[in-house]
């Protein structure tokens, strides 16, 4: 199902995710980003899940031969919910990519010699 969202000619499309269903979400797998992506006067709205370990080894993988089907590896297995255009239209997707490359190197980390 999805929902336009209509506000001074902005539309925004989200496929119909409620705050409940975002907070289950969030409850049921921690971590859950939300990623926007504004094409013209729309705004495509998408929620994905951290990967686990078998989605990163088939993304890396795949991203020596085919960088394209290795982000569409991760779009399926992290995808949550909301616009289908993310998936269906290439240059949505491709914004998409750039957002989940931050989300797997989202964290920080640090090392202290004892």
């Amino acid at each position: 199902m999805e929902t336009k969202v209509q506000t001074n000619e902005v539309k925004t499309f989200d496929g119909g995710m409620t705050p409940e269903q975002i907070a289950q979400l969030k409850e049921k797998h921690r971590k859950v980003v939300r990623v926007d992506v504004v094409d013209g006067e729309e705004t495509h709205v998408g929620y994905f899940k951290r990967p686990d370990f078998a989605t990163i080894k088939a993304v890396t993988k795949l991203s020596k031969t085919d960088e394209v089907e290795a982000g569409r590896v991760l779009f399926k297995n992290c995808w949550l919910g909301g616009s289908q255009w993310l998936e269906q239209d290439a240059v949505l997707f491709m914004k998409v990519q750039e957002q989940l490359g931050k989300m797997l190197n989202g964290c920080m980390g640090s090392l202290k010699n004892l």
